[in-house]
C-alpha cells in the first residue's frame, strides 16, 4: 500500500471515529442502580434517587432539552446534584434553567464543582486559551458562584457547601451532606460528613473523598454520590479509560458502585463532556438509584 492510500485510509478512520464520538457525546442513557444497604430504615424502602452530574452545560444552553427529556418521563422522590454543571461560569443561566425545573416530594440537593466556578469562556480563543492552560498546568482563573448559586436557592435548591442538612423522609431521618470539590482541595469534610444518626448520604463532586471519610460502620455516610471522571469520556474498547482524575476508581472501572469500607460510593459518569465534545465507548448517564433493605 502507498504512503498517500495510507493516509486517505488513516484519515478515514479518524473522520468515522470523531464523527461517532460526537454523536455518541448525545446519547443518553439512564442507568439504573439497585442499592441494598442493612442499615436503610423502613421508611426508605424503594426511594428512588435522581443522580445528577457533570452536566457542563454551555452558555447557549444547547443541551438543556436534551437533558430535560431523559429527566422528565422518570419517576423519583430526591434529587442529588454532584456538581460541575457548567464548562465555565458562562454556562450558568442554563445550567439555572435545567436545574430549577426539577421538582420533587424530597426536594433537590446539590454541591458545587470546580467547573461551577470557573471564569467565563465564550469565544473561541478563550476556549482555546482555557484548555492551554489546562495541558500546561496552570493555576484555574476562578470567581465568585455567589449570582448562580442566588438563583438556584430562590428555586427551592438547597446547594450545600462544605454543610450539612437534615430532612424526613417516609418517617425517618434523612441527612445530605454536600463537600466541595476535592479534586482542587475545596472540601472541608469535618463539616460536610453528616454526624451519625439516621440514614446519611454525602454529595461530593470528586471521588477521592471517600477515600478520606469514616466507614459507615464508624458512623460515616451510608452513601456516597459524586461524579468527576466522566468514566473516562474516551475509552479504549478492550482496554479501559487512559484518563480518570481519580484513584477510587481504575482503568477497566472508571465509573459505577464502589464499596469503599462498607460504604457504598455511586460514580456517574456523567451527563455532559469537559474540554472536547466527544465521548467513546463511553456514553452520557443521568442515574437513578433506588434504595432498598439488605436482609441479615
Amino acid at each position: 500500500m502507498s504512503v498517500a492510500k495510507l493516509a486517505t485510509w488513516l484519515g478515514t478512520i479518524g473522520a468515522g471515529a470523531a464523527l461517532y464520538a460526537w454523536w455518541e457525546s448525545t446519547a443518553v442513557e439512564v442507568r439504573e442502580h439497585r442499592l441494598s444497604t442493612r442499615d436503610l430504615p423502613a421508611g426508605l424502602e424503594g426511594l428512588r434517587i435522581l443522580h445528577v452530574s457533570d452536566t457542563h452545560f454551555p452558555a447557549d444552553g444547547d443541551s438543556v432539552g436534551r437533558f430535560l427529556e431523559h429527566v422528565w418521563p422518570l419517576d423519583f422522590d430526591l434529587v442529588c446534584c454532584t456538581g460541575d454543571y457548567v464548562e465555565t461560569s458562562a454556562g450558568w443561566d442554563s445550567a439555572a434553567d435545567a436545574l430549577t425545573q426539577l421538582s420533587v416530594p424530597f426536594g433537590v440537593y446539590a454541591t458545587l464543582g470546580a467547573h461551577d466556578y470557573c471564569a467565563p469562556v465564550r469565544t473561541f480563543d478563550e476556549w482555546l486559551s482555557f484548555n492551554a492552560d489546562r495541558l500546561m498546568g496552570s493555576p484555574r482563573r476562578f470567581v465568585n458562584p455567589e449570582a448562580f448559586v442566588e438563583r438556584l436557592e430562590s428555586a427551592g435548591i438547597v446547594v450545600l457547601r462544605n454543610e450539612w442538612r437534615s430532612l424526613e423522609v417516609g418517617g425517618e431521618l434523612v441527612r445530605i451532606g454536600g463537600a466541595g470539590d476535592d479534586s482542587v482541595r475545596m472540601a472541608r469534610l469535618e463539616s460536610s460528613v453528616p454526624p451519625p444518626g439516621g440514614f446519611s448520604v454525602l454529595l461530593t463532586h470528586a471521588p477521592d473523598a471517600a477515600l478520606r471519610i469514616p466507614p459507615s460502620s464508624q458512623g460515616g455516610p451510608s452513601l456516597v454520590l459524586c461524579g468527576h471522571t466522566h468514566g473516562g469520556q474516551i475509552r479504549i474498547p478492550g482496554w479501559g479509560a487512559p484518563l480518570r482524575h481519580s484513584r477510587l476508581v481504575s482503568r477497566r472501572q472508571p465509573d459505577g458502585v464502589f464499596d469503599v469500607d462498607g460504604t457504598q460510593v455511586v460514580v456517574s459518569r456523567g451527563f455532559g463532556t469537559a474540554h472536547i465534545p466527544l465521548r467513546f465507548a463511553c456514553r452520557p448517564e443521568i442515574g437513578l438509584i433506588t434504595l432498598t433493605r439488605k436482609d441479615d
